[in-house]
């Protein structure tokens, strides 16, 4: 369960950092709009901070490494965390215009 809760941690630690870089790719897309429309982004963030930090807190905690979690939780954890990894490695095409990609 510690690794469970761990892995868990990171995993919302990194989807906070997309988070951010998103909401700097609308704040740039919005120069000169009125920013206070992606207050949400805060909000979001917030959320996303207060998980990573009580899941790596409750993975030091020394009862949680008695707790048995079923192998699924595991296993889909685990294919969550694959294809994260999988999936910011994964080259992004780069079809010009007017070409066409077939692979």
């Amino acid at each position: 369960m510690p690794q469970v809760l761990e892995g868990l941690g990171v995993q919302l630690a990194v989807s906070l950092q997309e988070l951010r870089r998103l909401e700097a790719v609308c704040l740039k897309a919005l120069l000169g709009e009125n920013p206070l429309e992606l207050q949400d982004f805060d909000r979001i963030a917030q959320v996303l901070d207060q998980l990573a930090t009580c899941c790596n807190g409750l993975s030091r905690e020394p009862g949680v490494e008695a707790v048995q979690v079923q192998r699924s939780v595991v296993d889909r954890l685990t294919m969550g965390e694959i294809r994260q990894r999988l999936l910011a490695e994964a080259p992004q095409p780069s079809v010009g215009s007017g070409e066409v990609e077939l692979f």
